[in-house]
């Protein structure tokens, strides 16, 4: 025999108060009387009442849940990311979503999807490497660090990745170096791109050449980092600096100088990018220079945009671009060469 569904009038039976007051505390509603609000969660817990969202989109036009997507959940940036949205969200009472894209192709798909079609909002650290998809989306939605030339209808949070690049590759002139490489993410990443080209006007900046094998593109792995720095150390003529695109191919870098027999801030220098609060402790152990990410300030800007957006639905005001600064550590991994 079907077992019925609890209802939110279960649950307010169960904890001897009225429905509304179960659906405040669902809600995080501020002003709860402590020792109901933990009655009614009790009440939730032991009779494993599911919020139906569906019910709730139809009778109230909102499903008080948002989605966030990202490519990967193994990354330190995409972890503390999804915690404080997480966390800030539940606040404004959101449920949260999470949901992983390993092509642009999936992403579409997900996009059309029920869930994001019932969802308030989207916060999107998107895969795909064209704006048009995003516009077709009829829901607010606020990108994370992507950048997209000619956007001017979806919000954007991002940091200040063309100056970084640009004060990176400025540091390592000032400290002598003529041949460096910046090694970096996919084509198609708005924020490749930047980064990128910060380089490149750092080095035409300082009356240096620009040529194309001083990037390489791949991914943003351990795995690419660790094979692209061998690769380059192993070079009659190595570069005397290299900058890594994120924290994960720093830390790839940083391995291959290891294999080599290389000493960092000796033999040769590099400069991180990326550095997140766990990454700390690791960076400073090595002495690696490097950018900072303030993962929190990023997430906590996304989610006020998109609040900002739900409370002024049916306004079409231009899209709002916020950037952070990424904060510059100086530490031992660079050295003066003549």
């Amino acid at each position: 025999m079907k077992q019925r569904k609890i209802t939110i009038k279960d649950v307010a039976e169960y904890a001897s108060v009225s429905p509304a007051t179960v659906s405040r505390v669902l809600n995080d509603y501020k002003w709860i009387n402590p020792e109901v609000k933990e009655r009614v969660q009790k009440a939730i817990d032991e009779l494993n009442y599911v919020p139906d969202f569906t019910a709730k989109a139809m009778v109230r036009g909102r499903s008080q849940m948002v989605v966030v997507i990202v490519p990967v959940i193994n990354n330190h940036f995409f972890i503390q990311l999804i915690n404080t949205v997480i966390q800030e969200m539940k606040r404004y009472g959101y449920y949260v979503v999470v949901y992983t894209t390993e092509s642009a192709e999936e992403e579409c798909l997900f996009l059309g999807s029920p869930i994001c079609q019932m969802a308030d909002g989207i916060l999107n650290a998107t895969s795909l490497k064209e704006l048009l998809p995003l516009q077709k989306v009829k829901k607010p939605m606020v990108l994370i660090d992507r950048y997209f030339e000619g956007n001017t209808s979806i919000d954007c949070v991002m940091n200040r990745n063309y100056e970084a690049l640009y004060r990176g590759t400025e540091y390592l002139i000032q400290h002598g170096h003529q041949k460096m490489v910046f090694l970096v993410g996919a084509e198609g990443n708005g924020i490749a791109e930047e980064r990128i080209r910060g380089f490149r006007d750092g080095l035409k900046s300082h009356g240096l050449p620009w040529r194309n094998e001083y990037v390489i593109q791949d991914c943003w792995k351990t795995e690419a980092g660790i094979r692209y720095a061998s690769l380059l150390l192993e070079q009659p003529d190595p570069p005397t600096a290299i900058i890594a695109g994120n924290n994960t191919l720093t830390v790839g870098v940083l391995e291959a100088i290891r294999n080599h027999g290389m000493v960092l801030g000796k033999d040769i220098s590099l400069i991180g990018f990326e550095e997140s609060d766990e990454d700390v402790q690791a960076f400073a152990r090595y002495g690696i220079t490097s950018f900072r990410l303030d993962t929190s300030a990023i997430a906590s800007s996304a989610v006020k945009l998109l609040l900002d957006r739900l409370e002024s639905a049916g306004t079409n005001a231009d899209a709002c671009i916020e950037s952070l600064e990424l904060k510059f550590i100086e530490r031992t991994s660079v050295i003066h060469v003549s």
